[in-house]
């Protein structure tokens, strides 16, 4: 059915019964607006409102359907424009149920995200030991240990100053923090923005066991001696992890002695002339994949970790290699 007929139909009924479209529109519960685009041929009527339509304009259904007023029904014409309407409906309640299910697919997707967002990103305050810290670039990183044996790195905020930290004490336990900290799982790094000592500190070492690991010069000491102890197995991944100790004796007794550096939880050490002056550092062969290696040295009179280096020498990995791993 034409929907200008229909349109022309309903307004010339209305004006014939003195009605404006706001009477009209008020009988049926619809808005003028609603009324005027069925009588200018823009939308038919809902088909649910065809029989209280014909009845505001004193019409049968038939009638309003034939667009005509007769004392015959032609109810094959009604009929077929009964129809043209009820597929225009279906075609409008089709696209509205289009147009509810884009929408609650954005919500689903949406709702998705972030819940994959708050799933990646973790922000929590915890009391931990810091790993090490280093300065790149003139900025500051701090390392934390996380799941499953990582590492994960902190770029230290502008409120968090690592100068004058210490990491340890001097009889080498670990110093622990409160530390506020916000970071992703995926590529474990994140920022630090809060950092406090809290004047405690962590027992490193579980098992009773000790290796002699050589002596020789050393930190540009004549005489250094090595020992590996303490082995446990190590929980994120194969083989154990170890306590590596270096030590001199002193001048004072026949058996009297001093650690100059003792290095908790790695997985071996070995000397190696790292920055190539002839003089041996310690490399230390830890259990983060992170920062696979850390040269240790002598500084000020201490010995202490220098740099992180991602490789070494083939040789010197050779020399890093447990007997588990042989």
């Amino acid at each position: 059915m034409n929907k200008e007929r229909l349109g022309n139909f309903i307004g010339g009924e209305r004006r014939s019964l003195g009605l404006t479209q706001k009477d009209l529109a008020a009988r049926l519960h619809v808005t003028d607006k609603a009324v005027s685009k069925w009588e200018r041929g823009m939308s038919y009527p809902d088909v649910t409102l065809l029989e209280p339509l014909a009845g505001a304009l004193d019409l049968t259904v038939e009638e309003l359907m034939a667009c005509r007023r007769q004392a015959v029904k032609g109810e094959e014409e009604t009929m077929q424009n009964l129809l043209d309407i009820s597929r225009d409906s279906v075609r409008k309640e089709r696209r509205r149920s289009w147009q509810r299910l884009a929408a609650v697919l954005v919500l689903l997707a949406i709702t998705a995200a972030v819940v994959a967002w708050t799933q990646i990103m973790v922000t929590e305050d915890v009391r931990d030991t810091l790993v090490l810290m280093e300065t790149v670039d003139s900025v500051d990183y701090v390392y934390i240990e996380g799941e499953e044996g990582h590492l994960i790195k902190l770029k230290c905020g502008g409120g968090v100053n690592i100068d004058g930290v210490q990491l340890a004490d001097q009889a080498g336990d670990k110093q622990i923090f409160q530390i506020s900290c916000r970071y992703s799982r995926l590529t474990r790094e994140g920022t630090v923005t809060a950092l406090e000592a809290t004047g405690n500190y962590s027992l490193g070492g579980i098992m009773d066991a000790q290796m002699d690991e050589g002596e020789g010069p050393l930190f540009g000491l004549s005489m250094v001696y090595r020992k590996s102890e303490n082995y446990y197995p190590n929980p994120y991944g194969e083989g154990y992890l170890c306590d590596y100790i270096c030590w001199v004796y002193t001048n004072l007794g026949p058996f009297d002695s001093r650690d100059i550096l003792r290095v908790e939880d790695c997985v071996t050490a070995t000397p190696w002339d790292a920055d190539g002056d002839g003089i041996d550092e310690l490399v230390v062969r830890t259990r983060w994949p992170e920062k696979p290696y850390s040269v240790y040295d002598m500084v000020d009179g201490e010995v202490q970790a220098v740099s992180w280096p991602d490789t070494v020498p083939e040789e010197i990995r050779e020399n890093l290699t447990c007997i588990w791993e042989q």
